[in-house]
């Protein structure tokens, strides 16, 4: 079965009012170019699980597409919290359930697992059970006396990740495996939606077993995406782009500013090559990354 799908049509699996968790760690490997359709497309009421994100959550929230986060950190680490995240929690237009990042990670292998609650000691003595009295609780083993909070499943509609290749199967290589914690919510997930930056032969994966990360039973559909990751890393290829984010940071502190960026170097180029012309074009990324 061919999984190939484009980014639109990749990126229509997630609904209005779904539970979507994004992949990637800080600002290395988000799956930027699905994020971005999701925005163009408009989605409302979406339920964002992002582990430790940043920039594709602040465009799903500039795009007015989230009702709520689950996160252990939303940020673009030295340059502050993500602003438009920051802004709309303020205002009271997007709800926030803050976790650690154990205890969100034990909340998706309980869901993936078919558990009631999955154990971990991460948030033991702290306000995080008081917060979340409906999804974690303290509990004390009878064997041992150990103390624990149980975490409760946390089901997710639609995981996005970014990789570097997959062949029309579905199969998917990260490569190096630095998966950061996406197989937490590839696992978790009802379904899985993959960007890549190229497609290779079945037989490359056939010949390489070890080397595939996600195998096509895990998988519902993959969009070739070079440059998928914009403008987080997708290391080794290509370093974030420090640019983009100091620029976008600081068209967010004028509206007249931040309408003319957001329209010109974010949601309006047409496709994925358009939006890296948009920014400085590819080779400033090569560039970086010889750099890094």
């Amino acid at each position: 079965m061919d999984k190939r799908r484009s980014l639109v049509e990749a990126a229509s699996l997630v609904e209005d009012g779904a539970t979507v968790a994004i992949g990637g760690l800080s600002m290395n490997g988000a799956p930027m170019a699905l994020v971005r359709e999701i925005v163009r497309r408009r989605a409302r009421d979406l339920t964002v699980v992002a582990i430790v994100a940043g920039m594709p959550v602040d465009w799903l929230v500039a795009g007015g597409c989230v009702s709520k986060v689950v996160s252990g950190l939303i940020s673009f680490e030295g340059l502050g919290l993500a602003p438009h995240f920051r802004a709309a929690v303020q205002r009271g237009e997007v709800e926030v359930e803050e976790y650690s990042e154990h205890t969100l990670i034990c909340r998706l292998q309980a869901a993936a697992y078919g558990l009631p609650f999955m154990p971990t000691k991460a948030g033991l003595g702290t306000d995080m059970i008081s917060m979340h009295p409906d999804t974690t609780r303290h509990e004390q083993d009878p064997s041992t006396g150990e103390h624990y909070i149980a975490c409760t499943p946390l089901p997710v509609d639609v995981a996005l990740v970014h990789a570097h290749s997959a062949d029309s199967q579905g199969n998917i290589r990260v490569d190096p495996k630095l998966i950061w914690m996406d197989n937490e919510i590839v696992n978790a997930a009802t379904t899985t939606v993959a960007s890549v930056e190229e497609v290779l032969p079945h037989r490359d994966f056939v010949a390489e077993p070890h080397r595939t990360t996600y195998p096509r039973f895990m998988v519902d559909a993959v969009a070739v995406a070079p440059y998928g990751a914009y403008p987080t890393a997708n290391f080794p290829r290509y370093s974030y782009h420090a640019q983009f984010f100091a620029d976008y940071v600081q068209a967010t502190r004028d509206p007249s500013a931040w309408a003319e960026f957001w329209q010109t170097r974010v949601v309006g180029p047409a496709e994925q090559g358009d939006l890296l012309d948009a920014n400085g074009g590819p080779n400033t990324l090569i560039d970086i990354a010889r750099e890094a």
